[in-house]
């Protein structure tokens, strides 16, 4: 291999000394390259480390399909030479779990959708990014920790929101002045598609209309793309006469990466003018006359997430018009281009432009915490003046959630059958051989119990359970303390950070008697950050399993009978 690759670069590079040096020296790490390329590792995890594993898979993959297998290097082969092959348990199988007839075969649980389930899209980034986290355990005591990435497929077409696919395309209607200058843009409808990227809108088209000629048309559309995200306007390039042609009937399309369209129709309304526009009270100068623009001054509004819905917000931006009659009176609306989660949480009064909580603000299951959007102060004139304000919502995080504790018991063998009975308990006379499952438990804002196990007189530091905690809230609210309770045969170490989650290992700290202690009992308090704090407990029960390490005796050496009757 290396006299072919060698020969390549001398034919193809300069030949000076210099260069066959440096030509050797590319092709030995080539082939080095290239060897390693064929080399499969597996990286152990120990107590203080989790390894990564990723997975890609499309959104929609059907519930059985394989995302992944698990390879990792066995636990060292026992001193009985007993090969125990590694388990896999995965902590949260919301959508994702091991296939029982291969258990390092991850596969599909329940259905993924990217577009729509915001709970999937657990780590940052989204929508551009849908990744979900969680940590597996392993039968012989070590951590991985899973990240999925959920990739976009181009399921979602372009419509916009008031369309129904049975309805056939949505009616669209503007107003223009007969009197506005060649050029002049006005806002249109957006579409949606809630794809990302190439799969989600990336342009809009007139479409032509058969039997009418484009030439005489006196309206375009330009189509651009801002911040990710297409946006078009319709552009007047003719002369309007209201007494010539009052009406204009067109069709627009939104058109994604794949070449899916949504259409609408499109009816523009030419009218006589108007005079003043409204103005917003907060973007009005110190003068009182001079403008101020709105991407200068946003209007700020703050909220608590745990507002009640039906809450109406006590700031909004407010316009004036110093127009008369009709003229001066002020309609407002969302922009056009509101995003739809904006229309979905918050509502706002056409008459007063009073904005009111629609639907829950929890930013720790998935909602945001910030929205920003526009609001139109419209007069109603012939044709409407309008203005506009940009408008942001903070949503501050409240401490409502308490730390959440799930347990997961490791696996306890279980002791080998009994030909007697002795001292030990009736378990080791009787019970099959076999195992324990491992068992998980989670525990939220309250006080709970779990049943773990131990084998009695196992060396300190024999594994007991993994623990994992984590707290929806954010920043301080979403810190935590945890505490072990007092325990002389137990303690509690903290291993280390996966995101947001905490995981901690429960173990022995001197072999435990089972004739003497029968059961361990001890409580784990995790409490956040917050003012007030919020706290879960969970009571600990640990069960000594017995083994049978106790031989028959004998209440008394010696005994006495005396046997009566006739012989």
């Amino acid at each position: 291999m290396f006299d072919k690759i060698f020969d390549y670069f001398s034919r193809y590079c300069p030949t000076s000394p210099q260069a066959s040096n440096r030509i050797k020296f590319v092709s030995n790490l080539l082939i080095c390259l290239l060897q390693l390329r064929n080399i499969s590792c597996a990286i152990p995890s120990t107590v203080n480390s989790a390894t990564m594993v990723t997975f890609v898979i499309d959104e929609n993959a059907p519930i059985g399909h394989e995302v992944g297998h698990i390879h990792l290097k066995d636990s060292p082969t026992p001193a009985d030479g007993a090969a125990s092959p590694l388990t896999f348990t995965l902590q949260d199988t919301s959508y994702f779990n091991f296939d029982p007839s291969d258990p390092s075969r991850l596969v599909v649980r329940s259905t993924l959708d990217r577009d729509a389930d915001r709970k999937l899209c657990t780590e940052s980034g989204w929508p551009e990014v849908c990744s979900w986290s969680g940590v597996i355990f392993v039968s012989d005591g070590r951590l991985l920790s899973l990240r999925v990435v959920v990739r976009d497929t181009n399921d979602n077409v372009p419509r916009w929101p008031s369309a129904r696919p049975q309805d056939g395309p949505t009616q669209l209607h503007i107003s223009v002045s007969e009197n506005c200058a060649l050029g002049t843009m006005i806002d249109l409808p957006l579409a949606s598609d809630p794809d990302i990227g190439e799969n989600s809108i990336v342009r809009y088209e007139l479409v032509r209309t058969p039997g009418i000629n484009a030439m005489r048309v006196p309206f375009d559309v330009s189509s651009a793309n801002v911040h990710n995200r297409a946006l078009y306007r319709l552009v007047v390039k003719g002369p309007l006469d209201r007494e010539i042609q009052a009406t204009y009937h067109l069709t627009v399309a939104a058109i994604d990466g794949g070449g899916n369209q949504g259409l609408a129709q499109l009816t523009v309304h030419v009218t006589d003018e108007n005079d003043n526009k409204p103005v917003f009270k907060h973007l009005r100068g110190p003068d009182n006359i001079s403008l101020i623009s709105d991407e200068v001054k946003p209007f700020v509004i703050t909220v608590d997430e745990d507002v009640p819905v039906g809450t109406k917000l006590s700031q909004h931006p407010v316009a004036t018009d110093e127009d008369e009659g009709d003229f001066g009176r002020i309609t407002y609306a969302f922009a056009l281009s509101t995003p739809d989660t904006v229309k979905r949480d918050f509502h706002i009064d056409s008459d007063t432009g009073v904005l009111s909580v629609r639907n829950a603000l929890d930013c720790d299951t998935g909602g945001l915490t910030q929205y920003q959007f526009v609001v139109i102060a419209k007069d109603h004139g012939a044709p409407p003046l309008t203005a506009t304000a940009r408008v942001i919502i903070n949503v501050l995080d409240k401490n409502d959630n308490a730390p959440v504790i799930t347990i997961t018991s490791a696996v306890v063998p279980s002791s080998s059958a009994s030909d007697t009975m002795d001292s030990d308990s009736s378990e080791s006379g009787t019970h099959m051989p076999g195992s324990l499952d491992s068992d998980t438990k989670s525990v939220v804002g309250s006080e709970r119990k779990s049943s773990l196990r131990l084998v009695e007189n196992t060396p300190e530091g024999k594994l007991i359970a993994t623990i994992t905690v984590q707290d929806p809230d954010t920043e301080e609210n979403g810190k935590f303390t945890c505490s072990l309770g007092k325990s002389d045969e137990m303690q509690l170490t903290y291993v280390k950070n996966l995101g947001k989650l905490s995981v901690y290992q429960l173990s022995s700290t001197r072999p435990v008697d089972r004739e003497s202690q029968p059961e361990l009992r001890v409580t784990l308090r995790c409490k956040d950050h917050g003012q007030p704090s919020r706290s879960s407990t969970e009571l600990l029960t640990v069960h000594v399993v017995d083994v049978n390490d106790n031989a028959p005796e004998f209440s008394s050496k010696r005994y006495s009978f005396q046997v009566s009757g006739l012989i």
